[in-house]
């Protein structure tokens, strides 16, 4: 979609695709960050994410990883929320037979997050597998509210969000438009009122002044 006006991006590039979430490796610190973002600075509602996503992984037997504790672990999960959906998790080259290793994902609603966000908790210290051993995905779609005032910034082109992970590892990918022209006081202004609930540390270098071309074909994207 080509911009109607300037405006600053703040997301990651394809080299690094997420940032670690604030809190460690406590899933509950990690979720109660987010959970303070979103209530503060997004239109979100936290009780209703677009997508929840639950993964597990058998254990990766071919590189020496014990089957046992992760098979445990998916059966937990299956007294929960069912049998899931099992694919493979790679195919061997070059004769495309399927790895032995598989994920098993389970799509939840929103009715399930609290027993998924539990769930994830209690089972903490997750082993330390190559892939999972379970890992639940969230994603969000908002439009960016000023915190103090608690008012929609107006003129949002586009809906930010964000991928959230928790697991063994947590972490979080984002795609935050900022409806300002320009890095001016008014977006410094913004942005310190901001950071001290966002959830991620906030690296300006990822700032990017997004402008649609002279034809208006394409966007321009530019350092700050």
């Amino acid at each position: 979609m080509i911009a109607k006006k300037p405006y600053i991006l703040y997301s990651l590039p394809a080299s690094r695709i997420t940032q670690a979430l604030i809190g460690g490796r406590k899933i509950e610190n990690a979720w109660e960050k987010i959970k303070i973002f979103l209530v503060n600075c997004t239109t979100a509602d936290v009780t209703i994410p677009q997508n929840i996503y639950l993964k597990g992984y058998t254990a990766d037997e071919d590189h020496g990883e014990s089957p046992e504790l992760a098979n445990v672990i998916i059966d937990k999960i299956k007294k929960l929320f069912g049998n899931g959906t099992a694919t493979p998790v790679g195919y061997h080259y070059p004769d495309n037979i399927p790895t032995k290793q598989q994920k098993i994902e389970w799509q939840l609603i929103n009715d399930d997050l609290e027993k998924a966000i539990d769930f994830m908790i209690i089972g903490q210290p997750w082993p330390k597998y190559n892939l999972g051993p379970v890992d639940l995905m969230l994603s969000y779609d908002f439009e960016l509210i000023d915190p103090i005032s608690k008012t929609i910034l107006p003129n949002q082109q586009y809906t930010s969000g964000i991928l959230v992970w928790l697991s063994r590892s947590n972490c979080i990918s984002m795609t935050l438009w900022f409806p300002f022209e320009q890095a001016d006081s008014e977006f410094e202004k913004y942005i310190d009122s901001i950071e001290p609930f966002l959830p991620f540390k906030f690296e300006r270098k990822y700032l990017r002044l997004v402008r649609p071309n002279k034809k208006e074909t394409a966007n321009v994207f530019s350092k700050i």
